[in-house]
């Protein structure tokens, strides 16, 4: 056992990752990316839309990564832009009816792989892995604040 537990997270991270995209590739959806993947979440189901400043500071990217991801997206036919009722200088990004699908098969295949998790590893275990997770996370938020 070794004290750097990084890659471990780190591999259990992409491991379901690589497991979402093949489950949502099984749906259909061929041309995701994980980048894809972690903001179909945080898109506005409501159709109401987001600005992609606020996605950017949701997902942790910067202005300029984000401006691409969406003209990604908006290429494979995922989200629109459109005005913005409340600053016409600005633009909002909504999800398509395949960007709902697409939300949708991930919604799925992220509770299929819970359930998976879940008889693996067993109700207990697994509140025990969330709290730890969740410790872990104040512990490095913490850190890098004294740190910066």
């Amino acid at each position: 056992m070794t004290d750097d537990f990084a890659p471990t997270l780190a591999a259990a991270y992409h491991g379901l990752i690589i497991a979402m995209m093949a489950k949502v590739a099984e749906c259909g959806f061929k041309d995701m990316t994980p980048a894809f993947a972690k903001l179909m979440p945080l898109l506005d189901p409501t159709g109401k839309g987001s600005r992609a400043r606020e996605l950017a500071q949701r997902s942790g990217v910067t202005k300029q990564a984000m401006s691409q991801l969406v003209r990604e997206l908006e290429r494979r036919g995922y989200i629109e832009q459109i005005a913005d009722p409340k600053d016409t200088r600005a633009k909002l990004v909504r999800l398509t009816v395949r960007g709902i699908e697409l939300r949708a098969a991930c919604a799925r295949m992220r509770a299929r792989l819970n359930q998976a998790v879940r008889r693996s590893l067993g109700p207990k275990r697994l509140k025990r892995l969330e709290r730890d997770l969740q410790a872990l996370s104040a512990a490095v938020g913490s850190a890098a604040a004294r740190a910066g």
